[in-house]
């Protein structure tokens, strides 16, 4: 155990100088977001974050909301929007622009509006602009300073403080005001009287302080516009980094904020963002040049996790600063894909399609940070000895500082391998075989090896004469070697039937001192006593059976793996419980290179993964905080009918209630977690609609249409790139029965229905009264006038028949329905009876059965019977329709005729062999045909109907 400390130390102190300087290898990935994209001014002033995780910018058209999926803007509803600062602090959001301030706040439609606190003080006071915001030191008091007046609002109430003359930005430090002043300097002063002066601020005289940082030891930076920088530990303010001043009196500082690591990140007016140390070095410069959205930058802020947003003269960015990743690409010097990197003599050399390049770090603050050391489509870079060799396409070199070193200008050199006890001889793998360099009297001599004239990419000697080479088309070979004949004793192939499962795209790989070949369908490794390969069962229980395309191992035994073009990591490989961590890579998988991928770890805390463009450089040391809650919030909730749309507030502790009209949700929701923000994704679950939760997605919107009534919760879950998940939010709502299946429906229809028997009764006495009356009259009349009395028989003959040409068709389709009610029952046993029959034959001649009886139950010859006897008794009740309603379908026609003869809905859905909601769904359609207002029952309207019929016939 401790023979392996030692080796670690040795190995750590040997990289040392290059891991304490991994933060300017590369860059950080930078996201840009330009005016197009958020729909808002170019400008942008000032960053905060709020307790949900939600950014607000102020920007020249107002402020600015970004949840992690859409942006909002807010306006102050007023002729300039312009906006300066912006400070979240509980529920509100605070801002100040030209001689305004307030705060926004939710309304009761869940969208921010403005409240302006300028009414609160006199209106002739004039106070520019407000430039910066603070929290104060009780709880929600929030401090305005602008150039002339400063405002504090505590309580609904606002204090106006006047500071001395002649300042121009105030700032808010442990409970004081210190204002720039150009006679003084610094000025240091509360709401009551002139404080002591700091000393040494005479420095300040006649500059303009930007910022002071207030460090956690009680120590105070202050930095002016024109690159003066002084600290204040306690004994005054002094000088401090003076040899950086021309640099920001170049760029001209427009504000620094101290981060949580304790790095200063100063934004420029001329040349981006820097980021320096405590010790006062630059470690970072970023600027328009190597991925800023502008070179201008206005504001600073640190997010929840701990990146940076910076706010520009013209858009926005995003960078990913507290991450394992960096980028190193044209931005910073590097031209053209990667292909190799390796650490030769301490310093770190990158090989790309346009040649290598040396990683120089000084100056840090100019670009580029990599000194090209030769041209040529680089294939590997090899550190042997005392020398660096360069595999490229027009040959092989040896890499020098001064002057490069040409050993064989033989087209195609892949790799360059040490011969085992042979000083200063080397094999090298060509487009056409193998070669043998040596250093003989100062020169390079190169030999060919006879017998193998195959691409020789990947190399690998299993002892002093036996060498393993894949081809990535045809196979694998074994070669036994004479290296002093320089020729090919024996050749063995391996490929489909040595255990392969096919002979291309077979790569070889020597992973913690053992070969391992990388094949369509797995890992396999050789088998010498069987002679054939078979799958390693360790990578296969880890990776399975899809293709690996790149394989290596770090110092700690650890494997790095390329799979289906995504990076992954294996810790821990020889454990009982070896993890793989692929969740982490998703970030940079869109980066790395498609073509003869590669991992090179070039120490602890620097692995570089080859890219479409440059590199990736990633720390495996690097902590990464875990987000104890990753904020999610359900941004929406709508319902429509298909043509309205009602959006209902989130924050309702009561159940929502929605009509079943509008039975169509939408629920909206995101996660602002801006790391990897692409790669967020969300699991939704309604409960009381879905049966399990939906797969995670990225989609930030889920709709459901048509929904039943009854009571649902929707549930949604955000899981960010990382794999970290979010608490569950919920709303809870329910989907009110339609009108004509809610209580005040049955009642009207009881109701109805008693009128309706009421009013046959009172007919029929009155009928009955009638026809007494008339038998008497007509025996009266019968001695006056014979005549009258033949008539009045006839008219009651007449009467008869329709009386009982009515019960005929009531008795006709009431065995009609009783008739279709027992086919539909035999038709669906039968259908039952079909889906278990065993014999074919049988499950299809009852099948041909049930498919009579349906269409016996649809004939069209008992409807036209039956409207025979209907127009008999209620004559041109059909005309009435076709001619006034022309639109109206057959089966419409019959719910009409259906419902004059006062049928129920399961009577009618069993004639028209339909279900009961079908029938409810007809009558639907039907009333929006007919264009009936909602308060006209469609019964009454039938018996208008025949109302207009009688009379037009009279």
């Amino acid at each position: 155990m401790k023979y392996q400390l030692l080796l670690f130390f040795i190995i750590s102190s040997y990289f040392n100088p290059l891991i304490a300087e991994n933060l300017t290898i590369g860059i950080p990935i930078v996201n840009t977001f330009s005016a197009t994209t958020y729909k808002a001014g170019s400008q942008n002033w000032s960053i905060t974050q709020n307790q949900n995780g939600f950014i607000y910018i102020a920007n020249n058209f107002g402020l600015l909301e970004f949840d992690g999926v859409s942006w909002k803007t807010y306006t102050l509803n007023k002729g300039n929007n312009n906006l300066k600062c912006v400070y979240a602090l509980g529920d509100k959001i605070y801002v100040g622009g030209q001689n305004e301030f307030g705060y926004f706040e939710r309304n009761e439609k869940g969208e921010l509006s403005f409240q302006s606190l300028r009414t609160t003080i006199d209106e002739e006071v004039s106070f520019d602009e407000i430039w910066n915001i603070y929290q104060g030191k009780r709880n929600n008091e929030v401090i305005f300073c602008s150039h002339k007046r400063i405002f504090v609002y505590y309580d609904g109430k606002v204090e106006t403080l006047i500071p001395p003359k002649d300042i121009r930005y105030s700032f808010y430090i442990k409970g004081d005001f210190i204002s720039s002043s150009p006679t003084v300097g610094l000025l240091n002063w509360n709401e009551k009287r002139i404080l002591p002066q700091y000393d040494g601020t005479e420095v300040l005289q006649g500059h303009i302080l930007r910022s002071i940082i207030n460090f956690p030891n009680g120590s105070l930076l202050a930095l002016s516009h024109d690159g003066k920088l002084l600290i204040n530990n306690g004994e005054g303010f002094k000088p401090w980094m003076s040899n950086v001043w021309p640099i920001f009196e170049k760029a001209k500082i427009n504000h620094a904020t101290l981060l949580k690591d304790n790095t200063i990140a100063i934004a420029t007016q001329h040349n981006g963002l820097f980021v320096m140390n405590e010790n006062g070095e630059i470690v970072l410069h970023l600027n328009k040049k190597n991925g800023l959205a502008d070179m201008t930058v206005y504001n600073i802020f640190q997010d929840q996790s701990e990146n940076l947003w910076l706010a520009h003269r013209n858009g926005l960015s995003y960078v990913e600063l507290h991450s394992p990743f960096r980028l190193i690409n044209e931005k910073i010097g590097i031209e053209g894909g990667g292909y190799s990197a390796t650490s030769f003599q301490n310093e770190l050399y990158l090989g790309t399609t346009n040649g290598v390049y040396k990683y120089s770090p000084e100056p840090l603050y100019n670009e580029p940070h990599y000194k090209r050391m030769n041209s040529g489509h680089t294939y590997k870079l090899t550190g042997i000895g005392n020398r660096l060799f360069q595999g490229q396409h027009e040959g092989l070199y040896v890499i020098k500082e001064n002057e490069n070193e040409l050993v064989s200008s033989i087209k195609g050199a892949w790799n360059v391998l040490p011969l085992k006890n042979r000083e200063d001889i080397f094999l090298r793998g060509a487009y056409d075989g193998l070669y043998i360099h040596q250093k003989v009297d100062d020169k390079w001599v190169t030999n060919k090896i006879d017998g193998f004239e195959e691409s020789s990419r990947l190399l690998a000697l299993e002892n002093e004469n036996t060498l393993w080479i894949s081809h990535g088309f045809k196979g694998v070979y074994k070669l036994t070697l004479d290296f002093d004949n320089y020729k090919v004793n024996s050749v063995d192939f391996y490929g489909k039937e040595k255990g392969f499962y096919s002979n291309v795209l077979i790569n070889l790989f020597q992973v913690n001192n053992e070969l391992l070949f990388c094949g369509e369908n797995g890992i396999f490794k050789y088998n010498a006593k069987k002679d054939v390969f078979e799958r390693d069962q360790k990578f296969t229980e880890i990776l399975g059976r899809e293709r690996v395309s790149c394989l290596t191992n770090d110092i700690h035994g650890n494997v790095y793996f390329i799979q289906n073009n995504k990076v992954g990591l294996i810790y821990d490989l020889n454990s009982d419980n070896p993890y793989v961590e692929r969740q982490l890579f998703e970030r940079v998988n869109k980066y790395i290179s498609d073509d003869l991928e590669a991992i090179i770890c070039i120490d602890p805390s620097n692995v570089l993964i080859t890219a479409k463009e440059g590199f990736i450089l990633f720390n495996p040391r690097f902590k990464r905080g875990v987000q104890k809650s990753i904020p999610l919030s359900i941004r929406s909730f709508n319902n429509t009918n298909g043509i309205e749309s009602h959006s209902i507030l989130t924050n309702d502790e009561e159940k929502i209630e929605i009509s079943y009209e509008f039975n169509d949700v939408t629920f909206s929701y995101a996660a602002p977690y801006f790391d990897g923000l692409e790669y967020n994704t969300y699991q939704t679950f309604l409960e009381g609609f879905d049966k399990i939760p939906k797969p995670w997605n990225t989609q930030h919107a889920s709709v459901y249409t048509n929904l039943k009534e009854g009571n649902y919760v929707f549930k949604v879950t955000a899981k960010n790139i990382y794999g970290e998940v979010s608490a569950q939010r919920e709303i809870a709502f329910i989907v009110l029965p339609p009108w004509y299946r809610s209580p005040f429906a049955y009642l009207m229809y009881a109701l109805i229905a008693f009128g309706f028997t009421f009013g046959i009764v009172k007919l029929s006495k009155l009928r009955y009264s009638k026809k007494w009356l008339s038998i008497v009259g007509q025996k009266e009349q019968q001695i006056v006038d014979q005549d009258d009395t033949i008539k009045q028989l006839v008219q009651e003959k007449h009467d008869q028949e329709i009386s009982f040409k009515n019960k005929e068709l009531a008795l006709s389709t009431f065995h009609l329905t009783q008739r279709n009610e027992l086919l539909t029952t035999i038709k669906n046993d039968l259908i039952k009876v079909s889906t278990k029959a065993e014999n074919v034959a049988v499950a299809k001649e009852i099948q041909h059965l049930a498919n009579r009886i349906s269409k016996d139950i649809d004939d069209e010859k008992d409807w036209a019977r039956f409207k025979d006897h209907f127009n008999l008794i209620h004559s041109d009740f059909f005309e009435y329709f076709k001619e006034n309603y022309p639109q109206l379908s057959t089966q419409e026609l019959k719910i009409c005729a259906y419902i004059k003869m006062n049928m129920s809905t399961k009577d009618i859905a069993n004639a028209l062999n339909l279900s009961v909601r079908g029938v409810e769904t007809s009558r639907y359609r039907l009333r929006k045909k007919l264009n009936l207002d909602k308060n006209i029952q469609l019964t009454d309207f039938i018996q208008k109907v025949e109302n207009e019929v009688v009379s037009n016939s009279v």
